[in-house]
């Protein structure tokens, strides 16, 4: 059982990285959608050979769904940042208060915000110049994959460095309690045998 929870903390702590670094290749990615003339992210563009930098808005200011795409994959980014945190705190170093219930919530909330990035390829921009997804799509589908997985397995890792070291502290307590009470004993037993000799 101990090997099973360690491939699973393995598993999730890789999980939690590729994820991160997945979600950040979303918000940094100026290729989520392809254009006629050039690309765009959520939060930066290559329009018209220009190279991929931060958009000017204006123009895109009431439409909504890149609105709610830049702002759910941001907090995505947010959130994933808070699942790893807690993670990796609560088996590598220390406890934190409701870590686990936290991460449950953060794992949730993640999956809901980047799925609210998909409906980019409905945006006001894709109906004027038509579009299709493009490579930022691939890293968002990852990071979805990546966070859901380690949301799961986290419930399935061995305890946390701190629990196993507080058990073998009071295994090894125990074991010294028991020889200091087993040699008294066996001395006495061996006072009575030499005496009856």
């Amino acid at each position: 059982m101990e090997l099973i929870g360690c491939i699973f903390e393995v598993v999730v702590l890789v999980c939690l990285a590729a994820g991160i670094a997945s979600n950040a290749a979303v918000v940094g990615s100026c290729d989520m959608l392809d254009l006629q003339n050039g690309s765009i992210g959520p939060w930066r563009a290559d329009i018209g050979g220009s190279g991929c930098v931060v958009w000017d808005k204006t123009n895109e200011a009431t439409d909504w769904i890149l609105n709610m795409a830049r702002v759910c994959s941001m907090m995505g980014f947010i959130l994933g940042c808070i699942l790893a945190f807690f993670g990796f705190f609560k088996q590598c170093l220390c406890p934190l208060p409701c870590s686990q219930i936290i991460m449950d919530i953060s794992g949730i909330g993640l999956q809901i915000s980047l799925a609210l990035v998909w409906p980019m390829i409905r945006s006001q921009a894709c109906k004027t110049f038509g579009c299709r997804w493009g490579g930022g799509a691939t890293a968002l589908l990852l990071a979805q994959i990546f966070f859901f997985a380690a949301s799961i397995f986290s419930r399935c890792m061995r305890e946390p460095r701190y629990e196993r070291r507080k058990t073998e502290r009071n295994s090894k307590e125990e074991q010294a309690t028991k020889e200091a009470v087993e040699q008294p004993i066996e001395g006495a037993a061996e006072e009575g045998n030499a005496t009856e000799a």
